[in-house]
């Protein structure tokens, strides 16, 4: 009886310590991911809200033609070069963005 007790008791050792180490790996994958999601967000592609600006960031390697829909103004086209950022309106007032290939 004692040896089928410390099998038990090794066992549930054994199944803890891996559980323990399975976690921290989940943790760890988790932390990166929350990480990644963080850096996306501080440098973000395409539309995006700055305060109450509306901003649209080209993240390719050519030039953009951006059709912007607005909800009380012209609807307008901005051109955006590679890696920069282009103010396109009030956040309240731009409904839409659409790359509308090059320029």
């Amino acid at each position: 009886m004692a040896r089928t007790t410390t099998a038990r008791w090794a066992a549930l050792a054994l199944a803890a310590s891996l559980g323990s180490t399975l976690l921290a790996g989940a943790a760890a994958a988790g932390s990166a991911q929350a990480a990644e999601a963080a850096a996306a967000a501080r440098n973000p592609c395409g539309l995006y809200r700055d305060g109450d600006q509306a901003m649209y960031k080209n993240c390719t390697d050519a030039n953009e033609n951006v059709f912007v829909t607005r909800i009380f103004g012209p609807n307008r086209y901005h051109c955006v070069t590679p890696g920069s950022v282009r103010h396109v309106g009030p956040w309240n007032d731009v409904f839409r963005a659409y790359n509308r290939g090059t320029c």
